[in-house]
């Protein structure tokens, strides 16, 4: 099928909200709704409910909203491209490549290519796990057990061991798999023109993508060495490490059945096995102390907060100042566990238990004080000189604070390190801030801003409806400066049509091609996509755009809680049973509750 549009919309059609649910929770059907323990924000009263009709669903809990693409992306942690190829396999329907992505036989001989990759790193994994249970993986297994990990966590990870330098060769080879095919993968190294095994003699840790796919392989050494302790898999046509992050797919399956407010970041995979069998399953590994933006981004799919635990050497204290700052780039709320100097989370779990662990989480501290802190063991607070240079530094660290009152709240701090004075700190720290751009105050523009866009040309007879959503979706294609298709838009359009052009404008995002308004056109017999081309939404400024689309976001939302109001206010003049009204009565003043923070300026529904 080589349309998009028309494939997304039969994808949609074949997937039906309530059997896809239904393979991650328990639903419980009431009235002509379905309710359900959220999945997103893990709770012990239902108040997700779905949609059959609409496709929808809506957490009164924690306010999330969207369709059976959405859904997917939330309960797996992934991108809507991966969403789409999950529900097109259990559909049983092919994904088309946009007409625009390229030679299509190339796209294809490298998908057949990388799934002979995934081949041989899935046999691999299976040839090291039957190693380490076998009586030659004595040695191996003998130093897990000593580490303390059970037999149930070695399964969950799927560890293994390597034995020798031929045994993987031999085995990939009678699976008929060639050679290069072996190099590629990047589990053989070539010597002298023979291949030996890359993580020979180490016990070996599978690491999984978001899809749950084994990508690459981590090798520790079972004896001391001065070099290489550890060996990964270096950089494969199906392995970016920049990309990746370990554990990824037991955060997954534990944030449905576990509470989580936060995602700690270790750094290596050994500190998340220690972990996780100590019950702290919130927990992934950046593999290294480099954080990068596309590991931040992942981290965005599981939750908002991000707790860094480096290892507390200077190593790992220089990483947690790098990857502050790499997390808040991407609109993280961080925050930092500070361990003892020269512990790494694995040594805390063994030599003082979770407990103590958990005791450092709840002592987590801002990222602001961690980097005041660190700054201030890099000069001798014991003399004068010391105790300017450090408070110098440490109201450069204040200037990236964007209030006045932020910055005010660490003075004491700063004052009480350096032992100067709070007047003469807060002098200083207004001469800098005098000297910058960074926070002058900016002028509210939303006052100026027409709020009715028939001053921009459209029809009064237009529904006020048509007015938002079709502004909405000109500005998905229309600007490249702001990106909107992770905002779940979908419960808050009513037509059909406005649906197929946000489902396209989600799959071209996805696919990485930039979108531009002429693209519109090219869905066909959509007479709304026609209207939205050919309106006079290109008069709008373009300093205005994102205001504009707040405004009408807004309105759209507001007008999609006062429907589900109206709806609930029916189901309550036909129950009779007392008990179901008091709950629908709850969820009329939760509508209403919604409805008010919108206007007053909240983000429900995301």
């Amino acid at each position: 099928m080589s349309n998009p549009t028309n494939f997304l919309q039969e994808l949609r059609e074949k997937s039906n909200i309530i059997e896809v649910a239904a393979r991650y929770i328990d639903l419980d059907k009431k009235g002509y709704k379905y309710w359900a323990r959220c999945p997103i924000h893990n709770e012990k009263t239902p108040s997700f409910t779905l949609d059959e009709d609409r496709g929808t669903y809506h957490c009164f809990g924690c306010g999330a909203s969207g369709d059976v693409f959405s859904f997917i992306q939330e309960v797996e942690h992934c991108n809507f491209k991966d969403a789409i190829k999950i529900l097109a396999d259990k559909a049983g329907m092919e994904v088309p490549t946009y007409k625009n992505d390229g030679n299509q036989q190339k796209k294809e001989e490298e998908r057949r290519k990388k799934e002979r990759l995934h081949m041989v790193m899935t046999e691999t994994a299976r040839h090291y796990w039957k190693n380490l249970r076998s009586p030659n993986g004595r040695e191996a297994m003998d130093y897990v057990t000593n580490r303390g990990f059970n037999s149930s966590t070695l399964n969950i990870f799927g560890m293994g061991c390597s034995i020798g330098y031929n045994s993987l060769i031999d085995h990939l080879r009678e699976k008929e798999f060639t050679d290069q095919e072996i190099l590629e993968c990047g589990v053989a190294g070539e010597k002298n023109g023979r291949l030996y095994d890359f993580e020979a003699d180490r016990l070996v840790v599978p690491i999984f993508s978001n899809t749950g796919q084994v990508i690459a392989f981590g090798g520790r050494s079972l004896v001391k060495v001065d070099f290489m302790k550890y060996k990964n898999t270096g950089e494969t046509p199906i392995f970016k490490k920049r990309f990746e992050l370990f554990g990824v797919n037991t955060l997954k399956k534990a944030k449905l059945t576990e509470n989580f407010n936060c995602v700690i970041v270790v750094e290596g995979y050994m500190d998340v096995i220690a972990l996780y069998q100590a019950g702290v399953k919130n927990v992934c590994a950046s593999m290294g102390t480099a954080l990068t933006v596309e590991q931040a981004k992942q981290l965005r799919f599981f939750n908002n907060n991000i707790y860094l635990c480096y290892d507390g050497d200077k190593a790992g204290q220089d990483a947690t100042y790098k990857g502050i700052d790499v997390l808040r780039d991407v609109g993280l709320n961080v925050k930092v566990i500070t361990l003892m100097e020269g512990l790494d989370p694995d040594d805390v779990i063994n030599n003082y238990g979770v407990a103590k662990f958990r005791e450092l989480i709840d002592n987590a501290v801002s990222p602001t004080e961690y980097k005041i802190k660190a700054t201030s063991k890099k000069y001798d607070l014991t003399n004068p000189e010391g105790q300017g240079k450090f408070a110098v530094a440490s109201l450069q660290i204040l200037s990236e604070l964007s209030t006045i009152v932020e910055r005010e709240a660490y003075l004491p701090m700063i004052a009480d390190l350096s032992r100067l004075s709070r007047d003469s700190l807060r002098k200083e720290l207004n001469q800098q801030s005098d000297s910058t751009t960074g926070y002058r105050e900016t002028k509210e523009v939303s006052n100026i801003i027409p709020r009715d866009i028939n001053s921009f040309g459209l029809s009064p007879t237009v529904k006020k409806y048509y007015k938002a959503s079709r502004y909405l979706l000109y500005q998905l294609f229309a600007s490249k400066g702001l990106d909107f298709t992770n905002d779940n838009l979908t419960p808050y359009f009513d037509d059909k049509e406005h649906i197929q052009i946000y489902d396209y404008a989600r799959n071209i995002n996805s696919t990485g091609v930039d979108m531009n308004a002429d693209m519109l056109l090219d869905i066909d017999g959509n007479s709304e996509a026609a209207k939205i081309f050919n309106s006079n939404f290109k008069l709008i400024p373009g300093d205005l755009s994102a205001t504009m689309f707040a405004d009408c976001l807004k309105s759209l939302k507001i007008s999609y809680y006062e429907v589900k109001r109206d709806d609930f206010n029916k189901q309550f003049e036909n129950e009779d049973n007392i008990d179901e009204k008091n709950n629908i009565l709850i969820l009329i003043k939760e509508c209403i509750a919604k409805i008010t923070d919108i206007k007053n300026g909240g983000n429900y529904g995301r």
